[in-house]
């Protein structure tokens, strides 16, 4: 693969006690790295300062904020626990978020999109009709968009805000009034025409999609980072099913949405345990795979479970983050002392 041109810096990298440098130049086709933060798991533990992840050489393009994991039937502004610190009741107030916020703010004036993510794994969420789908929408803007409108909405964050909204829906109880609540938050954005704001999901890979795939094709996606693993047939470890994504969205509203690989940044990562080492892909697996999609117009980058999984999976010097960065900006993994020549 030819190497990425106009390289503008070498920045100093501390990984242990030895100082490596990381290149940073623009991914090829503007292809990006997400990196999803907040939730430990596998016995790891991530760094809590957000803002460890949005220096220029920690190879991350965008960080999702996880997880809003309790709304729906009567709560109509979800609440749930970012970090190690940070919690958001059911009413809204956010506690010991203030830490949080300033990182944020790190993160936007380095570049570094944040997205802050409803659902995941585990939690007590649904939908129970249109009009709690719509008021659900409306409060996520007033809370975490850079809105204008006096509102007796908590703002968890105070004055900061975030970039867009992330839906990791794994539960199908209510799914039918999600492109309400999208279509409510959109209608939004209008309002501040400075800031450019994503709609983003992070579906499991079958075809149809278990729990995503009504929403994913009623309301307008901008981002989708698929979870090619732990269902096989359409894995990692096998052949993945990119090009039916393409073809499951075609004609929908999320039709000019990107695709990204999501992939588990360790052994542990697809499910806390070893049992799921299968789909794990290391650096160079990664990067045979990515090349395929390269040069594919809906080819969006690539996303990763999860920033501490990452943190703990050092190759050559680099996190597992880093390497993605590596493969989408020269299309080669990370070496120790051969950088994008």
């Amino acid at each position: 693969m030819l190497s990425c041109t106009g390289l503008i810096s070498s920045l100093a990298l501390l990984v242990g006690s030895t100082v490596f440098a990381l290149d940073q130049c623009t991914p090829r086709g503007g292809a990006q790295n997400v990196v999803y933060w907040g939730q430990n798991g596998g016995g790891i533990v991530e760094n809590n300062s957000l803002a460890a992840y949005c220096t220029k050489e920690s190879g991350i393009d965008i960080v999702v904020l996880s997880f809003l994991y309790q709304y729906g039937n009567g709560l109509r502004i979800p609440s749930g626990t970012i970090g190690q610190s940070c919690f958001i009741s059911t009413t809204g107030e956010g506690q010991q978020c203030d830490d949080l916020a300033r990182a944020i703010d790190v993160c936007k004036s380095n570049g570094i999109k944040v997205i802050i993510s409803l659902g995941g794994g585990s939690g007590a969420y649904s939908l129970s009709s249109r009009e709690e789908a719509e008021t659900i929408g409306q409060n996520l803007w007033l809370a975490y968009g850079n809105s204008k409108t006096n509102s007796s909405i908590p703002r968890p964050f105070g004055k900061t805000f975030v970039d867009g909204w992330d839906f990791d829906i794994e539960s199908n109880s209510g799914t039918q009034f999600y492109e309400f609540l999208i279509a409510k938050l959109r209608s939004n954005f209008a309002s501040d025409r400075v800031n450019k704001y994503f709609i983003t999901g992070a579906p499991q890979c079958p075809i149809p999609e278990p729990n995503m795939n009504q929403i994913i094709t009623r309301a307008q996606f901008d981002y989708l980072w698929v979870q090619f693993y732990n269902n096989p047939g359409c894995s990692v470890d096998g052949t993945i099913n990119y090009n039916n994504w393409k073809k499951n969205i075609a004609n929908s509203p999320s039709s000019d949405a990107k695709i990204f690989i999501g992939v588990p940044a360790s052994p542990l990562g697809a499910t806390g345990t070893q049992s799921g080492g299968k789909y794990y892909l290391e650096p160079d697996q990664l990067s045979n795979l990515t090349r395929i999609y390269t040069n594919d117009p809906a080819f969006g980058g690539i996303m990763i479970w999860a920033a501490g999984f990452s943190d703990h999976n050092v190759n050559n010097g680099r996190t597992y983050a880093q390497q993605a960065k590596c493969i989408l900006t020269s299309g080669k993994t990370c070496q120790r002392a051969n950088f994008f020549t």
